[in-house]
């Protein structure tokens, strides 16, 4: 019985299989090998199961759009801080695109060759920082999803906040009166040029002035007319208490006409009642006066009121994020298809920022981590022969000049020995030839 060895047709293999082989398949080329490189796969252990490139070439274009998502919350939100236009607010856009495939990738990569039951714990945190991250950047695109009615509601509350704020200075500072003195109005009191507070006490003092001298004129007048009747009545010879009942010009009618006259002289009747119309007339003037400050005054009252209301609109400045997200908060409180649309779509968003590590954890342990696991595993006991292989050939090296030292150090003790040796047995010899010298010196001087 013959064994067929002819390689497989191309229908038989997938079409990523290279005809007379079938594991490892060729590398891949394509747009997918940088997707997947976003999600720190490994491409020369994916050759050995092609059929997870699909999934991982999925996996690492979730990434790439998470942190696209990313980018554009961004931009919105600097958008909405700053005037400067968006094309220039890019770049930061892009970089803070980088920073989030970049963690997302760190996210994904370190769970890759995990498997059993401990993968839940290795999990666990890393979606905790998926939900911050994606609470933070889910924010931002909440608000311009919403931005048309967020937008409406920001300057409908300015307008009312405006109005109010006009109000309150209107009622604490009234037209022709003067700034009202409650602690509501404390903070809301205007101080103007021309006060006709000088005006009205002008006016109410000669008013004041003018009725205690017509009070004091009317009582003075009532008893000289009593007199000057009293004189008429017995010069026409009118009968009655005081009176003569005899007509003409007698003495008790010249005398009663002097005593009237006589009290109208010496109280200055005529004189009292010039004065009182003088005061009429300054009071005229006075009260014409007082409604020319009081209109000159509400004039500069409303043109400070306008001032500083300009002034409040002014410091509104531009709408921005916080501005934003109090409005969207009041827009949910009134209304709760706002309030469920708002939380849905920001759910939603954080949900496609978790997408990352949650399709890497619903994914199970797939053949690619099975792959890894086990390459590592090895990598480790590799390295472990090898940590230990490096033991034996230090110590092996440290040995031989640990006994090569202690060589030397034997053979240059023995050395300096010798030598020692050697020059002690000169000197005993220098000594005993020196003492023969001085022997025969001796025995010669004998």
């Amino acid at each position: 019985m013959s064994v067929d060895t002819e390689a497989p047709a191309r229908g038989a293999l997938p079409p990523d299989v290279p005809l007379g082989t079938y594991r490892p398949v060729d590398p891949h080329r394509g747009f997918g090998r940088r997707l997947r490189a976003l999600a720190g796969i490994r491409e020369e252990i994916l050759d050995w199961v092609p059929e997870e490139r699909p999934r991982y070439t999925r996996l690492g274009a979730i990434v790439f759009n998470t942190g696209l998502l990313a980018g554009v919350s961004l931009l919105v939100a600097l958008t909405s801080l700053s005037t400067v236009p968006w094309i220039f607010l890019v770049p930061a856009g892009a970089l803070w695109a980088y920073v989030i495939i970049s963690f997302d990738g760190w996210l994904i990569a370190s769970t890759h060759g995990m498997l059993g039951g401990g993968k839940a714990k290795v999990f666990v945190p890393r979606l905790v920082i998926s939900l911050l991250m994606g609470a933070v950047i889910a924010e931002p695109l909440v608000l311009w999803i919403f931005s048309p009615a967020i937008h409406k509601e920001v300057l409908d509350g300015r307008e009312n906040e405006l109005s109010a704020y006009e109000s309150q200075y209107r009622r604490c500072n009234p037209e022709g009166a003067p700034a009202l003195k409650t602690d509501d109005c404390a903070n809301y009191q205007l101080t103007i040029k021309d006060s006709p507070e000088a005006a009205k006490e002008e006016l109410d003092k000669a008013v004041k002035n003018r009725d205690a001298a017509k009070k004091e004129y009317d009582g003075l007048y009532s008893q000289w007319d009593a007199l000057e009747k009293l004189a008429r009545g017995e010069c026409s010879g009118a009968r009655g208490d005081g009176l003569t009942g005899v007509a003409g010009d007698g003495p008790e009618c010249d005398r009663n006409r002097t005593v009237a006259d006589r009290f109208r002289t010496d109280n200055q009747l005529d004189k009292r009642q010039a004065d009182l119309t003088a005061a009429n007339g300054r009071i005229d003037e006075l009260t014409k006066k007082l409604g020319s400050a009081q209109q000159t005054a509400g004039q500069q009252v409303s043109a400070a009121i306008t001032a500083k209301v300009t002034a409040m609109r002014e410091h509104q400045g531009t709408i921005g994020i916080l501005d934003e997200s109090a409005a969207l908060e009041r827009l949910a409180d009134r209304s709760g298809f706002v309030f469920a649309a708002q939380w849905l779509v920001r759910l939603l968003l954080i949900a496609i920022d978790c997408l990352p590590v949650l399709t890497k954890l619903m994914s199970g342990s797939t053949a690619y981590d099975v792959l890894v696991s086990r390459q590592v595993e090895v990598a480790r006991r590799l390295h472990d022969k090898h940590v230990t292989l490096r033991e034996r050939q230090d110590t092996a090296d440290n040995d031989v000049w640990l006994q090569r030292t202690e060589y030397n150090l034997r053979t240059r003790i023995d050395s300096i020995e010798e030598k020692d040796r050697s020059a002690r047995a000169r000197r005993e010899s220098d000594l005993d030839t020196e003492i023969d010298k001085l022997a025969a010196k001796l025995r010669s001087q004998q």
